[in-house]
């Protein structure tokens, strides 16, 4: 009897040690969203393109998607705004020019990736290319026209939403923008930002945020603009999810431009 007893009392202090041991093991937290990735990119440059008003873009493959990058002092490229990564490489380049694969791999639209596959494909181009002429450039932000007044405001159309600033400070209200703020929709694929930094002395500085399966907001990019100078940075990810962007700098300045969520 005492050896049942015995017996009885060890497996009850095992038990009770197990169970402290593993209420004692802290939750592992991976930050990681459960949506798979449907598709993981290698990094690099697919291209630099130099522009006749003097900006300069990057095409760049990320883990998580392909940036669209436009520095300089002249006017962005406005007709862009609205299209794809790959259809802006075809509308900026020669007809004879191969296209980087990854473009291929990220386009939804069967008709522009025929278009691509006639050309021939590449994995990226190494040296910088000159833009095709064109008649005419149009242009979206001008420091002139985006640094004067002091306003903002939304606009929820033609499939995407945004808010547009005009002079307006970096940091505080009003400079963080949600994707669920669209009626109806929530998750997107592509941010757009059209940023001019009306400060000569401080850098602007904006980030995007991703929401991860614990509904915590994680940053993802870090985009800067130096004194005077204006961007127009874009990123089509591999995955929608609920976004945000936060506009703010190093010190006190202005800024003007949009902020931009497409792809629902």
């Amino acid at each position: 009897m005492r050896t049942m007893i015995t017996a009885f009392a060890l497996c009850v202090s095992m038990l009770m040690y197990s169970c402290e041991e593993e209420n004692s093991i802290e939750p592992v937290n991976n930050d990681v969203d459960h949506q798979p990735e449907e598709l993981v990119l290698v990094p690099k440059t697919l291209a630099t393109i130099n522009l006749a008003n003097g900006n300069v873009i990057t095409f760049r493959s990320e883990a998580d998607g392909i940036v669209y990058d436009e520095s300089g002092s002249g006017e962005m490229q406005d007709e862009l705004a609205g299209v794809s990564m790959l259809e802006r490489f075809l509308s900026l380049t020669e007809e004879n020019l191969a296209v980087p694969e990854d473009f291929i791999a990220i386009e939804e639209d069967e008709r522009l990736i025929a278009l691509a596959l006639k050309r021939g494909v590449t994995s990226q181009h190494e040296t910088a290319i000159f833009a095709k002429v064109k008649g005419t450039d149009t242009g979206k932000l001008m420091a002139s026209a985006w640094c004067s007044g002091q306003d903002f405001y939304d606009t929820d159309a033609y499939g995407q939403f945004y808010r547009t600033f005009h002079n307006y400070p970096w940091g505080g209200a009003n400079v963080t923008v949600y994707s669920s703020w669209k009626s109806g929709a929530d998750k997107c694929k592509t941010v757009n930002l059209y940023l001019v930094n009306c400060s000569g002395s401080n850098t602007l500085s904006a980030d995007t945020w991703y929401k991860n399966a614990f509904g915590n907001y994680k940053r993802q990019d870090v985009i800067n603009v130096g004194p005077g100078g204006s961007k127009f940075w874009s990123k089509t990810y591999t995955t929608k999810r609920y976004r945000r962007v936060f506009v703010s700098g190093f010190g006190s300045g202005r800024f003007g431009g949009t902020v931009v969520f497409k792809n629902y």
